[in-house]
């Protein structure tokens, strides 16, 4: 595949992305910089790549606290969620970072509440690891391509 039809399926992919919420202007920053030669394409996977084993740990700890322990420590959970938070700005995951704030509410700070708070993050966070993993394989195939 050329690279010029390459870079047109991750610019169609990445604005799909934007244009439904899954990602906001933090990643299309991420993006710019990539285009402007100010980052390359190897760091920016590498940033999404971050992202995604940072936010794996702290949803699987979120997880180990809620489905582990008889009783929840909501403070240490709480703790978690605002790390995943700041993760999601740092990378611009825009409906991922909003579920946090709309469904780990202090309303829901039961176990039942929390629990479910958790698989909706959880579908959110494995909706945007299957669109970052297209765009990092799409770099991969571009880099394989040479250079512009």
């Amino acid at each position: 595949m050329a690279a010029a039809a390459i870079r047109g399926q991750i610019n169609v992919l990445i604005a799909t992305m934007f244009n439904t919420g899954l990602v906001d202007d933090a990643f299309l920053q991420l993006q710019r910089m990539r285009e402007q030669g100010r980052e390359t394409p190897a760091h920016v996977v590498e940033v999404m790549n971050r992202f995604l084993i940072d936010a794996e740990r702290i949803i699987n700890d979120i997880s180990g606290l809620m489905i582990n322990e008889p009783e929840v420590d909501f403070d240490k959970v709480d703790g978690l969620v605002q790390q995943l938070k700041v993760t999601c700005s740092s990378v611009g995951a825009k409906r991922l970072n909003l579920c946090c704030v709309q469904h780990f509410s202090p309303e829901a700070k039961n176990k039942e509440g929390y629990l479910e708070a958790l698989g909706r993050v959880r579908f959110q966070f494995y909706d945007l690891r299957s669109m970052f993993k297209i765009i990092m394989e799409l770099e991969q195939h571009l880099a394989a391509c040479g250079p512009k």
